[in-house]
């Protein structure tokens, strides 16, 4: 997000002040319904989870976070379970419990970037928060925040990423997330991993891949039909107002989105599952997702004087209309699934964990307290309503079983072959006692036990996986069914055990088939 210095000027340019000048001539209509939109079809709700302890407790929810900093306000109401202030700090503060994201900033200077902070204060603080979730930058695609081109920010995205693994290999690194995952925008990330690609010969690591997802227009004043600072527009479509166009890119228009748009759950969601096919496109659909801002923009009274803006049909822009489009992705962020692009180690959501925009930031909309007083106002009630429904619960997924190698060719001797599970606990919070995961010869649930280990160092919730390995002998020729099952004793409280099974299948194969491989070394 954009620092307090620069936010109005992206904003809030003088074509914005002529757009709302030409909108407050409309009437204004009805407020907009609360109604979340339907998630059938290409998604699917997943079951309720199952109390652990009683909902209203406040406790970290590892899905819900904030943005902003969080001390001398009661983030612990909200149950928020994680935050950033797109900074890095050697010892930030954890109310709650609450985890802290640290992110590097980039800017661009002659001939390449340079990050912040230094290099000798970046190893320290890796160094005293390990296993920490880490931004490498943040809107490199965004004129008025990292402003980097694709080729510069796969330069830096790789000596950060190198930095930060080779100090601290538990540490969770995403890559920078973009403004909105619109096509323009893919466009620079195609961009960047295709750089990434020519210049390291590989794709760009990431523990996860994050996005911001407000839903803003994209134009520029170079485009040939933009209004111009102080011109009295004719709107639709042509303010320059929003996101812009990604750095480096010839195009001088997107997505014009409208006012009435930014609201749009339909619109939030469908992009959510585009930006999960284009990962899974790459080949990064076994990775997570998260959306480090999440909100609506425009300010409202009492933090702006006089009337609120209105859309294009008259609708004023009010906090009780953000509440209602926040509970709205609240529901689809929870809910949201597919088969075939989701993330499978999250029982295929589409998104693992989120921050809403913001905490405190009374420049746009969406604060959740008050900046003076630090009281909650009422899209804060909104938001601790929401979240204190929600129960702390831990859900263990059996995600996959697979022999390594898959397929062994037969010897006429006895084989050996090793079994790797991944497991993943789907719940809100980390599981702390140990997981026993068991391996079985044939099908569940007659089979043999093949042998069992244990998770000691216990796991997080969101989708945190493990994985566990163990040898199988004294296999003879053909296909042998086997399968995994996580907490075999049923010694943990969950939200449920109809997940805790999964089968596989290793190969002694006794003929072999040699086909042709065809390379495509295209982009998606």
């Amino acid at each position: 997000m954009l620092p307090q210095t620069t936010r109005t000027q992206w904003l809030f340019r003088s074509a914005l002040a002529v757009l709302v000048a030409v909108l407050s001539l409309w009437v204004i209509a009805a407020a907009i319904s609360a109604a979340a939109v339907s998630t059938s079809g290409v998604a699917a709700h997943i079951r309720d989870e199952s109390l652990v302890s009683g909902a209203g407790t406040n406790f970290p929810n590892c899905r819900f976070g904030v943005g902003g900093g969080v001390v001398g306000y009661d983030v612990a109401s909200l149950n928020a379970g994680w935050y950033m202030d797109w900074s890095t700090q050697i010892s930030p503060a954890r109310p709650n419990g609450i985890e802290y994201a640290q992110l590097v900033r980039f800017q661009p200077v002659l001939g390449g970037y340079s990050f912040t902070p230094s290099t000798a204060t970046l190893l320290s603080i890796i160094s005293a928060n390990p296993g920490s979730i880490w931004l490498v930058g943040n809107e490199p695609d965004s004129p008025w925040q990292n402003n980097l081109v694709s080729q510069d920010y796969a330069r830096a995205y790789h000596q950060v990423y190198n930095l930060i693994k080779q100090s601290d290999p538990s540490a969770r690194i995403g890559v920078a997330s973009i403004v909105e995952p619109t096509p323009v925008r893919l466009q620079y990330l195609n961009a960047f991993v295709t750089a990434y690609q020519q210049m390291y010969g590989g794709l760009p690591p990431a523990d996860f891949w994050s996005i911001h997802s407000y839903i803003l227009r994209e134009i520029d004043f170079s485009d040939p039909q933009a209004c111009q600072s102080g011109q009295i527009c004719s709107e639709p479509p042509y303010s320059v107002w929003g996101a812009y166009i990604p750095t480096g890119l010839t195009a001088t228009r997107g997505i014009l989105y409208t006012m009435w748009q930014m609201f749009s759950q339909a619109i939030f969601q469908q992009r959510l599952l585009d930006f999960r096919t284009w990962m899974s496109q790459w080949g990064y659909r076994d990775t997570p997702l998260y959306i480090t801002e999440l909100g609506e923009l425009f300010p409202y009274p009492p933090d702006i004087s006089g009337d609120p803006y209105v859309d294009e049909n008259g609708v004023p822009i009010t906090e009780g209309r953000v509440a209602a489009f926040m509970t709205g992705t609240f529901n689809i962020l929870t809910s949201l699934t597919d088969t075939s692009v989701g993330y499978p180690a999250d029982a295929n959501r589409l998104v693992q964990r989120w921050i809403w925009y913001s905490v405190s930031d009374g420049t746009f909309g969406g604060a959740l307290f008050d900046p003076t007083s630090h009281t909650r106002r009422p899209l804060g009630n909104a938001f601790a309503a929401y979240t204190s429904a929600i129960s702390p619960s831990v859900d263990l997924l059996a995600v996959r079983v697979v022999a390594n190698p898959a397929t062994i060719s037969d010897t006429g001797q006895l084989q050996t072959t090793t079994l790797k599970a991944t497991i993943s606990n789907i719940g809100n919070v980390s599981i702390e006692q140990p997981i026993t995961v068991a391996f079985y010869s044939g099908w569940p649930p007659t089979g043999t036990l093949i042998g069992s280990s244990s998770i000691t160092l216990g796991l997080g919730g969101c989708a945190t996986m493990a994985q566990v390995s163990m040898t199988w002998p004294n296999l003879g020729s053909g296909a042998h069914p086997m399968y995994m099952t996580v907490d075999p004793g049923n010694t943990i409280n969950e939200a449920s055990k109809s997940n805790n099974t999964v089968t596989g299948v290793a190969l002694i194969a006794t003929q072999r088939v040699f086909l042709a491989l065809i390379f495509n070394k295209g982009s998606p």
